[in-house]
This record gives structure tokens, C-alpha cells and sequence, in this order.
């Protein structure tokens, strides 16, 4: 059941594979501001403007190094960057934040079902989830993949998770703080 789903959302929601695979490739070329960074100064360096990093992960270690990629939906947003952070070495629970400078969302995500809207840290944010509809779980799940996103002062955030709560993925996104 949990690779079906993982399966259905990973057609369903393009998040991050298309840029986790353009770093794949350009990881060496750090002088481009496009690489994996061990710390939240060297990324946001990289990256070019201003990154918030979470300060509650409920238990969850970052997974992997900090990943700063092109924002690639648009030839325009080519020269913009898209930095990813994932917490969680498990398939049970996982915390990611992604945040670029394009002011939009580098990548698609199919609206799934409707959860609500939630004040993070001044801005309204909108949580969807891939739940509640026919093959699914139900959205009062745990075991469902969900996306908070928010715009503030030009930077397009999204928070995401899988078997974590709302109240998880909420706090995880209230708690991020500058660098």
C-alpha cells in the first residue's frame, strides 16, 4: 500500500525530482551557485538571497545536504535558485522545506484535496493533500503526502511532508527562522 501510494504521488505531485536530478549532475560546480551544501550559510550564499531553516524537526535528522538548484519551469526562471532541505530517514516520516527566489512555485503540484489555510510567520498558506479521493487514504491520515505552500517579499516556500500531521507540518513551517 505505502509503495502504491508513494508511486500515485509521485505522479501525481511533481515536487522536486525534476532539480534533485539537475543537481545530480551539477553537484561539482559550486561557482554557478548550483551544489550540495553542509550548512545553511554556505547554501544561502549559493543560493543568492535570504534562507529561513527550520528550528523544530520533531526528531526528524536531516537526511541529506542542503541542495541548491536552478529554478527550472521556465527558461525565465532559469537564473533563479530552488533550495531543498529534507529531515527524516525513514519511509514513515519525512520533513522537507523548499524555497526559491522566482516568487512561484519552481515546479508543478497537482491540487489534490483542499485542507485549509494557515497563518506562517505573516503570510496565509494553503495546505493540500494527496488524500481523499478514491485509492487514497483519507485526508485525517497520517500516512498522506502534504503541502503547505507561501509567498513572502519575493521568496516561494513549501513545506512538505508524509506521515507527519497538519499540526507537524504547520509547526515545522512556523518554526523556520533566517540564517
Amino acid at each position: 500500500m505505502m509503495a502504491s501510494m508513494a508511486s500515485f504521488a509521485a505522479a501525481a505531485c511533481v515536487v522536486t525530482v525534476a532539480s534533485s536530478a539537475t543537481l545530480a549532475v551539477a553537484a561539482p560546480v559550486r561557482s554557478a551557485g548550483i551544489g550540495q551544501f553542509s550548512s545553511w550559510r554556505a547554501a544561502q550564499k549559493a543560493a543568492g538571497f535570504r534562507l529561513l531553516r527550520p528550528t523544530k524537526t520533531f526528531g526528524l535528522p536531516i537526511n541529506s545536504k542542503i541542495s541548491v538548484a536552478r529554478c527550472e519551469i521556465s527558461k525565465k526562471k532559469a537564473k533563479k535558485r530552488l533550495v531543498i532541505a529534507s529531515y527524516g530517514r525513514t519511509v514513515r516520516a519525512n520533513l522537507t522545506i523548499s524555497q526559491n527566489n522566482s516568487g512561484s512555485p519552481c515546479t508543478k503540484t497537482r491540487m489534490i484535496t483542499f485542507l485549509g489555510h494557515y497563518s506562517v510567520l505573516g503570510s496565509r498558506a494553503t495546505l493540500i493533500g494527496v488524500c481523499g479521493v478514491k485509492g487514497l487514504p483519507s485526508c485525517k491520515s497520517t500516512k498522506v503526502f502534504l503541502f503547505l505552500t507561501w509567498r513572502s517579499r519575493g521568496v516561494y516556500y513549501q513545506a512538505m511532508s508524509y506521515g507527519e500531521s497538519r499540526g507537524t507540518i504547520v509547526g515545522f513551517a512556523r518554526s523556520l527562522v533566517r540564517v
